[in-house]
């Protein structure tokens, strides 16, 4: 293309120096023929150009997209738990949109503002050298003013993509939380707040908009400054018989193509600035260590005992505030363990250790022996089935928001899971039954509606080990009785590892782990921790005060 375009000028100047005084049609013909193919050639070219060039583009979003993803799902809980759900969603629609322009647009802009630059430059320096120190007369008066402006378009890109985040995440809670913020009367306040982060967000994008423009405006300015010496020059030159008019009018195509890619390649170096600052936020969210190491085992022979030992487990986020320390317990296959104790004692965090959504940081984890580190990470989760207190819905049918439990499951299998779930009932009253499709996060269901459909998710996989987390706590006392009688056959010839909140739901457990702060503190069965008159025995009875 570039040879293409430094073509067309030298035609042009051959043309009016030498075709035209001949007024010879046939000649002249010919030329304008020749000139209009050099142009049918560089479209062409673009056309190829451009088409290859979004080609190469789609594919690098989409390995970019899927290795965003793929990070994503590797992080695991715990970094989940300390991200807010905006932030993660500005990695996708501003870290991600910013550096997929470096390669589909900036980087190709580069190297053809380069080529466009250097290669009529080197042509200018061989024949007419004074013409290209005077077209470096206002590139250089250029870089000194594009200096300026590159400075403050870098401070204000560097508060726009700040301020971008903060905005998405303002704006994710307006939209997250609008239910809590009416009845809290709130509705004025996070309005205000949004509206404050958008704000400075839109600030720092006018100011950084103001310094392109005047970028903009300087290459105008330079760009004047070079042609009005040209032509002074070049007329003297004319005038002296040294230079053809034909020939002054080729230079002055071939000084436009050095100031144009001059102009885009000191454009694209601040461009890059925002890239930039987006990249390196991508770059360190891709360097994130996930919490939890996986395993990829591929070829594991298949374990034949589910026994559960937990030796000496401690963890902690800062060494010196631990949640669990010196957690010791064996859980034989087809036993059945509750925890419980005062809130924030590390129930959950033990719930969470023995489905590896967490590392121990010390001790150790065994599962018929063998440590959890050791398992293949899909081998070991497929033996668990979970219900917690929060329940995630999709925004798809009933029958599919089941179906994430087993994906291959049939319709059948899932209304059988959702019968033993006590959730057949209360699905087939809503309009579409099983094809019904859920608002967001569930929100046309009600909390105990929801931990049915979870309970019935984890029947549809059919565990060996079951782990709940208060999994009744959203169900009034009739439905949370049918759903335990569900569970407990359910439950036949299956570990069940549950943290409890009405202690009344645990007197058939074949063992009992009470902790405080950390600690166990005891350990047996219902009758055994009554009779003793400890801890348990006190928290049994403050719950029976409780529900007088």
């Amino acid at each position: 293309m570039i040879w293409g375009e430094l073509m067309i000028p030298r035609r042009m100047g051959h043309l009016i120096d030498y075709t035209i005084p001949k007024k010879d049609l046939n000649i002249l013909g010919r030329q304008i023929l020749f000139l209009c193919g050099i142009v049918v050639v560089i479209l062409i070219a673009k056309a190829i150009y451009q088409l290859m060039e979004q080609i190469i583009a789609n594919h690098i979003i989409k390995d970019q997209q899927t290795d965003l993803m793929t990070k994503l799902q590797s992080l695991g809980y715990a970094y989940y738990e300390k991200v807010p759900t905006g932030q993660i969603l500005s990695i996708f629609e501003n870290a991600v949109g910013q550096t997929q322009q470096t390669y589909t647009f900036l980087f190709p802009q580069f190297i053809y503002a380069m080529a466009q630059f250097m290669v009529p430059s080197v042509v200018l320096i061989m024949e007419q050298p004074v013409f290209f120190l005077i077209t470096m007369v206002g590139n250089i008066i250029y870089i000194f003013l594009n200096k300026v402006a590159n400075q403050r378009i870098e401070y204000y890109l560097t508060i726009e993509s700040s301020a971008a985040q903060t905005s998405q995440q303002s704006l994710y809670d307006a939209i997250e939380a609008t239910t809590e913020l009416k009845m809290a009367g709130s509705k004025d306040w996070i309005i205000h707040r949004t509206i404050q982060d958008f704000k400075k967000y839109k600030t720092a994008r006018m100011w950084s908009i103001f310094w392109r423009h005047f970028r903009y405006t300087t290459v105008g300015l330079t760009l004047t400054i070079s042609t009005v010496l040209f032509y002074f020059y070049g007329l003297q030159e004319v005038r002296q018989g040294t230079l053809l008019i034909g020939e002054l009018i080729g230079y002055s195509f071939l000084i436009g193509l050095i100031s144009r890619g001059f102009s885009v390649f000191f454009y694209i170096i601040p461009a890059q600035y925002n890239a930039i600052n987006y990249a390196r936020y991508l770059y360190d969210f891709l360097a994130l260590e996930p919490a939890v190491k996986r395993n990829e085992i591929t070829e594991q022979e298949p374990l034949t005992s589910f026994d559960i030992q937990l030796e000496n487990v401690g963890f902690y986020y800062q060494k010196e505030h631990p949640i669990i320390e010196n957690v010791s317990c064996n859980i034989p296959f087809v036993q059945k363990l509750a925890i419980v104790g005062e809130s924030g004692c590390g129930k959950s965090t033990i719930l969470k250790l023995i489905g590896r959504f967490y590392d121990v940081t010390s001790g150790d984890i065994k599962i018929g022996g063998v440590s959890v580190k050791e398992l293949g990470f899909n081998q070991y989760r497929s033996f668990f089935g979970y219900v917690f207190q929060d329940t995630y819905l999709f925004h798809m049918s009933i029958k599919n928001n089941i179906r994430f439990g087993k994906p291959d499951a049939t319709d059948e299998e899932i209304i059988e899971a959702a019968k033993m779930a006590k959730a057949h009932e209360f699905i087939m009253e809503t309009e579409d039954g099983y094809d019904t499709i859920l608002g967001e996060r569930g929100v046309s269901l009600s909390g105990g509606q929801k931990q049915r459909l979870s309970i019935a998710r984890m029947m549809l996989n059919d565990p060996k080990v079951i782990l709940l987390d208060e999994a009744t706590s959203a169900l009034d006392n009739a439905t949370e009785l049918a759903v335990k009688e569900a569970l407990e056959k359910f439950t036949i010839g299956k570990t069940v590892i549950t943290v409890a909140h009405r202690l009344s739901t645990i007197r058939d457990y074949d063992s009992i782990l009470v902790l405080d702060a950390g600690y166990v503190k005891e350990q047996g069965s219902y009758e055994e921790l009554m009779s003793s008159k400890g801890l348990f025995y006190n928290l049994v009875m403050r719950g029976m005060q409780d529900e007088k």
